[in-house]
């Protein structure tokens, strides 16, 4: 009887303890969820980038972020995130410092080359010679320059060994990128006959950036591998570019991927790519986008995501139908395959089919009506139509189900030209204007986009995503030479286009330039000229075009972008405030921290050595400034 009454006192004191003793004893909630935190970073500037407004706030800031596995549990004060923390929880004091969402980079191509191609033992050519020649001050000057370099080349190799030139531009001599584009694509600089004279024995490819040359035997060994070579970029280059030698990106890109890689190992081309993105996490980079246009670079992407070695992630665009192939073949392919948009996982997904040939670079993009130039400046222009291949593939993909996605849409009546697919779609196949935006489509580029009323209702109609990026604006000076004063206000209108409420985000290509590049989209400088001072954008505005609002364009918006509780856990550390420092400070912004899901994927020497770690991933040589300056390749 006793014991009974003991029993009975003890059960009521637990019951009448005060609530603050039993809280005090209880775990945190997201402890009780998730487990003890797998990493706490405490005592810093977290900017969560949440708010998706077009203004000036970067949403809500805190001091500390926890992490379990791939996602975020926590934000908040430091204090109260450190009651998170286990026995095997990673600590990471920040004394300060600014962190925030992990750069998404809609439209960059990180496929390896270059120096990381010798690193693994990747040659291209496979066999042969690669020879660099800088363009003279006009077009017979340079054509004397790359032949004589080819008959030099020719006593260096064996018959049937290739000799690939690589034309560079040559500023000392007045030559830019762009002039030399247009002499290529202008047909004036080279011919295939010209090539067969200097190097009838060995297969030659003259590459100068987007464009280049390929001679007689080059021509025999594409249709070799690949017998519908010819046909395709006959149609693929709307011209007569067999008779002529001219080729383009792709048509120059099979020659290494299809060819030259052809019995390479795939782990060996897989390596070449885990570099190159070690090197963007190097820089803040966390997901990136891209066309894929070869078999054997989805192969490399596809080996790492097996195999868990993919640095950052990957949103993936399909573009095989680049790959040469029977051009009638080509305009029916994406209604064979079904419709893959969404398909992987949160490292690899696809999500559109894209394609470079539509209206592409200077001088090709089309203006059309919108801006007159002379004849022979017009005549450049690459504006398609229906019927021809790009617009054939491209409308059985919409048809099929397909996201169109990383479509070249540099010029006004390009950008109108695929709003006229779009709508010619949506008659054929019985889909509305609210499946269409459903879709996200995309137009990439926008260097010469332009304020005109009909394309940007367009844009806002079907919900078009303009992906947009400061080194076309770099290109003015070319288009201002060739079109006059008229193109200045076509000239990347980003402010415009986002007060009409067009989405658009932001690209780089050149992704290890990013701090200084964003500056160019908030004073608008070319050289010592301000293009368009309207068109500033404030740093804020700026930063939700590579975060919040680029992970609208991969389709990811619940999962990236933004620093939130339940998002994955992305994010990077930098030696100084972004948001509060001296515009002409940013471009020497030094990222010290990326993290992907929850995973360092780059840490500095300098800062691994405070946080008494050893440092992770791709160092940069001593003194280097990564976002001023782009490292040799």
């Amino acid at each position: 009887m006793r014991i009974t009454r003991m029993l009975s006192i003890a059960v009521l004191l637990v019951f009448s303890l005060p609530h603050q003793l039993l809280a005090q004893n209880a775990l945190p909630p997201e402890v009780a969820e998730h487990g003890y935190a797998d990493m706490i970073v405490l005592n810093g500037k977290v900017v969560s980038m949440d708010d998706a407004g077009l203004n000036e706030s970067p949403g809500n800031v805190y001091e500390a972020i926890a992490t379990k596995k791939d996602r975020i549990i926590a934000l908040g004060t430091s204090e109260r995130l450190r009651t998170l923390a286990g026995p095997n929880t990673r600590i990471i004091d920040l004394e300060g410092q600014t962190l925030i969402p992990g750069i998404v980079e809609t439209h960059v191509h990180l496929f390896g080359g270059g120096d990381l191609a010798a690193q693994v033992g990747l040659q291209t050519p496979d066999r042969g010679i690669n020879i660099r020649v800088q363009a003279g001050r006009d077009i017979e000057t340079t054509r004397l320059r790359i032949e004589n370099a080819i008959k030099d080349a020719v006593t260096k190799v064996e018959p049937d060994d290739w000799i690939v030139v690589g034309l560079r531009a040559n500023p000392q001599e007045g030559v830019d990128f762009n002039r030399l584009t247009d002499w290529i694509v202008s047909g004036g600089l080279e011919s295939r006959e010209r090539l067969d004279a200097v190097s009838p024995e060995n297969p030659v490819l003259v590459r100068g950036g987007i464009r280049g040359y390929v001679d007689s035997l080059a021509l025999e060994k594409a249709n070799e591998f690949m017998p519908a070579y010819s046909d395709f970029i006959r149609q693929s280059m709307y011209s007569d570019s067999p008779e002529t030698g001219l080729v383009g990106t792709q048509e120059m890109g099979v020659l290494t991927w299809e060819i030259w890689y052809r019995d390479k190992p795939i782990s060996l081309i897989a390596e070449m790519f885990r570099r190159d993105l070690e090197r963007a996490a190097a820089h803040g980079v966390t997901t990136f986008s891209s066309r894929v246009g070869h078999p054997t670079i989805l192969d490399g992407f596809m080996f790492l995501n097996r195999e868990k070695k993919l640095p950052i992630r990957f949103a993936t665009l399909y573009e095989v139908h680049r790959n040469p192939n029977d051009p009638d073949d080509t305009r029916k392919f994406y209604g064979l395959t079904g419709n893959l948009t969404g398909l992987g996982n949160d490292y690899m997904w696809i999500h559109g089919v894209a394609t470079e040939r539509w209206d592409t670079s200077f001088p090709m993009a089309c203006l059309g009506p919108d801006v007159a130039a002379p004849p022979q400046i017009k005549a450049r222009e690459v504006c398609p139509q229906p019927g021809e291949m790009w617009w054939d593939t491209l409308q059985t993909a919409l048809e099929s189900g397909w996201r169109l996605a990383g479509i070249h849409g540099l010029g006004s009546h390009g950008v109108r030209l695929f709003i006229q697919l779009l709508e010619t779609g949506m008659k054929n196949s019985g889909m509305t204007a609210e499946d269409i935006r459903n879709l996200r489509p995309t137009v990439e580029h926008a260097t010469v986009i332009g304020k005109l009323p009909d394309v940007i209702a367009g844009l806002k109609k079907y919900g078009i995503i303009v992906s947009a990026g400061p080194p076309r604006l770099l290109r003015y000076p070319a288009y201002r030479e060739d079109y006059g004063p008229a193109i200045d206000e076509f000239m990347l209108p980003i402010k415009t286009l986002l007060d009409q409420g067009v989405q658009v985000v932001g690209q780089n290509h050149t992704y290890r330039q990013i701090g200084y590049l964003w500056t160019v989209f908030m004073n608008r400088k070319v050289g010592d000229k301000v293009v368009g001072p309207d068109e500033r954008l404030g740093r804020v505005t700026v930063l939700k075009m590579w975060t919040k609002w680029a992970s609208n364009y991969v389709m990811k918006e619940d999962d990236l972008g933004s620093l939130e509780i339940g998002k994955l856990a992305d994010f990077l550390v930098l030696d100084k405030d972004f948001f509060t420092i001296p515009e002409s400070e940013i471009p020497n912004i030094v990222p010290q921290m990326t993290v992907v899901g929850g995973e360092t994927r780059y840490l500095g020497t300098e800062f691994a050595g405070k946080l008494g770690m050893e440092p992770v991933g791709y160092q940069f040589p001593e003194g280097y400034s990564p976002w001023a300056k782009s490292p040799g390749r």
